[in-house]
């Protein structure tokens, strides 16, 4: 595959991800949808070519929703999980088998970008979260579960439109950018 068809796709997929992170600032109740449509996108490049790609692709538009989007929170997410996961799972499903410790991986993985994400958010960008103290002392670890029941359905999702994608865009693609 040649560098400038790479170079493109890359390009517009960092660009429409950076288009859909800007809605989170124009539409304050998508915090957590946007970053995940974002992160979506780069079933492509997971799909096509190698995995360091899609991670280029993350770091890219991770740092610029950091500096440029006004939803802190929602670049937080995204960089902290929602931009990575689709080639981490994609990884993870080539590397191990076992189904139980891929689950397991996932989880942990999920659990730890949501936390230091969060811990960013708390301790760097000083998001206040007065708000989740009216709940009750065990808000977090409510919302905490909820996340990962959400990140199941996020990670079929995920599975299933990477199936759609290999099925029915997978050639358009291909003769788009001349793989």
């Amino acid at each position: 595959m040649k560098n400038t068809s790479l170079t493109a796709l890359g390009g517009i997929i960092t660009a429409l991800s950076i288009v859909f992170m800007f809605m989170s600032s124009l539409i304050p109740f998508m915090t957590y949808i946007v970053p995940a449509f974002a992160g979506l996108l780069l079933i492509v490049t997971v799909q096509e070519v190698e995995l360091k790609w899609s991670a280029y692709i993350y770091v890219a538009v991770s740092l610029l929703s950091l500096l440029v989007i006004a939803d802190k929170e929602s670049a937080v997410m995204y960089a902290f999980f929602f931009g990575y996961y689709p080639f981490v799972r994609a990884f993870l499903d080539k590397k191990v088998k076992n189904k139980i410790v891929n689950k397991l991986l996932k989880f942990i993985i999920f659990n730890a970008g949501v936390v230091l994400g969060y811990l960013l958010i708390i301790y760097v960008f000083a998001i206040p979260i007065e708000e989740m103290e009216e709940f009750g002392k065990y808000t977090n670890l409510v919302l905490l579960g909820l996340g990962n029941i959400t990140f199941i359905f996020y990670d079929i999702v995920v599975k299933n439109l990477s199936l759609i994608y290999e099925k029915k865009w997978h050639k358009q693609i291909v003769k788009l950018f001349k793989f």
